[in-house]
Order: structure tokens, then C-alpha cells, then sequence
């Protein structure tokens, strides 16, 4: 559909919609946005693992509600991406370039690739890579 935007979430913004924390509020205008269908969010595939784990050590998680919230993120429909040659390969020249892990570095690649902005709440991943004008924190 003409019109709609595109963005990058990570880990850190989907876990939000799952926890009460810091930049909730901001995190569920992104997710709503997406399901009323004026913004269509995209990650690497890597987010429903990240996703799956922090909510782990969460002291008010359990399995069951883990794989609740797994299943939540699958009914969004999202825009999964498998990593392919050149996601990776973006991805760890990011790594380099700001000195991050590869794991937080391929949301921003996708962005790149993708030409749309990455949100993160990730403050730490967002002081090494703040000079990519494509990361917005939340």
C-alpha cells in the first residue's frame, strides 16, 4: 500500500511491549502503528530469539507466558527477515565500524539495507552507533 512507512525495531523495543519499563508508551505506538497499518515493521529474524530470552529472566515470566508473548510477535506478522550473504556482511562491517556485537549491529544493517530508521532502546548500542543517522532511540 503507497503511503505506509517501514521501520527497524530490535529486541529492546519488543520486549517493551511485554514489560513495563522505560519507553513502554513510545514502543506501543510503534506496535500500534503497525497494526493499524500506517507503519510496517521489519527485524532479522534474530529478535524472536533475543525476545524469547530476555523475557526468560524475567522474574514474572514463565515458559507458558514466554512462548505467549513468542506467539504474540508471530500473530503481528512482522517482517522476519532470514539473514542472507549481504545482511551479514553489512552486519559485521557494522560490528566493526562501531565497535558493537554483530547480534545488535544486524537491526541496523537491515535498516541500512532497507533504507528505513532502526529504533532501539538499547542506550549502550545506541552510544557506539549514534552516527548512523538511521537509529532513533526510544
Amino acid at each position: 500500500m503507497a503511503g505506509r512507512e517501514e521501520a527497524v525495531v530490535d529486541a529492546s523495543i519488543a520486549i517493551k511491549w511485554f514489560s513495563e519499563e522505560e519507553g513502554t508508551q513510545a514502543a506501543l505506538k510503534l506496535r500500534e502503528e503497525h497494526i493499524e497499518g500506517t507503519l510496517i515493521l521489519s527485524a532479522p529474524d534474530l529478535l524472536i530469539y533475543e525476545l524469547a530470552n530476555a523475557l526468560r529472566f524475567k522474574p514474572d515470566f514463565d515458559d507458558e507466558k514466554v512462548s505467549r508473548a513468542v506467539a504474540d510477535i508471530m500473530d503481528l506478522q512482522i517482517d522476519l527477515i532470514n539473514p542472507g550473504r549481504e545482511l551479514i556482511g553489512k552486519s559485521t562491517e557494522a560490528a566493526y565500524l562501531y565497535g558493537a556485537t554483530v547480534y545488535d549491529s544486524c537491526y541496523l544493517a537491515l535498516g541500512e539495507l532497507l533504507g528505513v530508521e532502526v529504533y532501539t532502546s538499547d542506550k549502550k548500542f545506541y552510544e557506539k552507533a549514534k552516527g548512523s543517522d538511521r537509529l532513533k532511540l526510544i
